[in-house]
């Protein structure tokens, strides 16, 4: 039960920080609750940063100035949209979900069992 609990929380942590990475870049800043693009702003390449770089060479100078330059942030948000890089990142998130409830469905069902898996599908369609 315990390597079970384990597995499911550090993929469901995953899961949920990779959806917040999304969010930073597709949800109005009055939803977040935080400023819009907050990452990119501090510097920090997130999971659609990353996965858009693979495709826009441009982005790679901007991640390793950690986004210091003027305009690096308005560029990175434009870069970021008109690329895969935010569906890459939500299939990650799925990924790291479903691997956590196929740990949890490991030990034997109970309601709170299933509330575990009902959580995991709330971090994947959360929208702040």
């Amino acid at each position: 039960v315990a390597m079970a609990a384990e597995e499911y929380g550090y993929h469901l942590g995953l899961a949920y920080q990779i959806i917040d990475d999304v969010l930073d870049f597709t949800s109005a800043s009055d939803v977040l609750g935080k400023p819009a693009l907050a990452d990119v702003s501090l510097g920090l390449s997130t999971a659609p940063v990353l996965y858009a770089s693979e495709d826009i060479p441009d982005l790679k100078p901007m991640i390793k100035r950690k986004f210091k330059q003027e305009g690096d942030v308005e560029k990175t948000l434009q870069y970021v949209l008109n690329s895969n890089g935010v569906e890459r990142a939500r299939q990650l998130a799925l990924f790291h979900a479903q691997t956590a409830v196929n740990a949890i469905c490991k030990i034997p069902e109970s309601k709170e069992r299933n509330a575990l898996v009902s959580l995991a599908h709330i971090v994947l369609s959360r929208k702040s």
